[in-house]
């Protein structure tokens, strides 16, 4: 909900990348709640969307057209049809960094030549842009603790930074990245952004024990921290966020890119031969 009304004044905001009018086949990775799949299914009637996630979506209704699987995507992918396009947005912290090399070389193989690939991540990191976040708030290091906290547990919180790359690495090409400011908190003057700050305070308040208390009471530093510590600090934490005198935000990046087409494939084979050749 949030990045649709970011992207309020876009034909279509709910993703960049330019699939045509009739693709046929779409996957969503990490579809959480399913709404963006639910919403995709509606637009596009005559594709299949599937939504696949380590657990159901509580949903209790859906479009026939769409499609909610229970998987783990870093195993062998299974479906046999390819897919004209492949979504996934806020995964960070979902798998080892050797798993986000294999997650796209799957979803480079499964899609058709010339479908398209589109991710969006945040950027865990609190900032303000005039100061109101000062080195005294909790918000202040929040990020940069729960990043070397969850390296410690062997996961990235960095994948808005990696993602660009290891898409390109994985053979995408035509590569395209947006980047975004999102307030925490409806302090914004701009219409859109105090909305958006709103939804994003909500879904901090909501998410806050979800996030720390796992990799704080496990991974916290210098030792692990007790459930106590936790609670005590999170109120900290909710204090400033429903302070207007902070003025703080998020950045999150979007990236999307294309598997190049028949013709440009073929293209490439020759060169790729007389560079390996003696």
């Amino acid at each position: 909900m949030m990045f649709l009304v970011l992207d309020h004044d876009q034909l279509n905001p709910l993703f960049r990348a330019p699939i045509g009018d009739s693709p046929k086949n779409i996957l969503d990775i990490g579809t959480g709640q399913g709404s963006w799949a639910i919403d995709v299914a509606d637009r596009y009637p005559s594709a299949t969307v599937r939504g696949v996630d380590i657990f159901p979506p509580p949903v209790s209704w859906m479009p026939p057209n769409c499609l909610f699987e229970v998987d783990d995507v870093l195993r062998e992918w299974t479906w046999r049809e390819p897919f004209d396009f492949i979504h996934m947005r806020l995964m960070y912290g979902a798998f080892p960094p050797d798993g986000w090399h294999e997650l796209y070389k799957q979803a480079y193989d499964a899609l058709e030549p010339g479908g398209w690939i589109e991710q969006m991540e945040l950027d865990v990191r609190v900032y303000s842009d005039d100061g109101t976040l000062k080195k005294e708030h909790q918000l202040y290091g929040w990020g940069d603790m729960f990043i070397r906290c969850s390296e410690r547990a062997g996961r990235s919180l960095r994948t808005h930074e990696t993602m660009r790359s290891a898409i390109e690495e994985a053979g995408f090409v035509d590569v395209h990245e947006e980047k975004y400011k999102i307030p925490i908190g409806p302090w914004a003057r701009d219409n859109a952004l105090k909305e958006a700050g709103h939804l994003q305070y909500g879904h901090w308040n909501a998410a806050l024990e979800g996030w720390a208390m796992w990799l704080l009471t496990h991974f916290g530093e210098p030792v692990p921290w007790s459930k106590e510590e936790v609670h005590v600090f999170l109120a900290k934490v909710r204090t400033e966020l429903s302070s207007p005198h902070i003025h703080a935000y998020e950045p999150a990046n979007r990236v999307w890119a294309r598997k190049p087409t028949k013709e440009e494939l073929e293209e490439k084979e020759p060169n790729i031969k007389a560079e390996t050749s003696p």
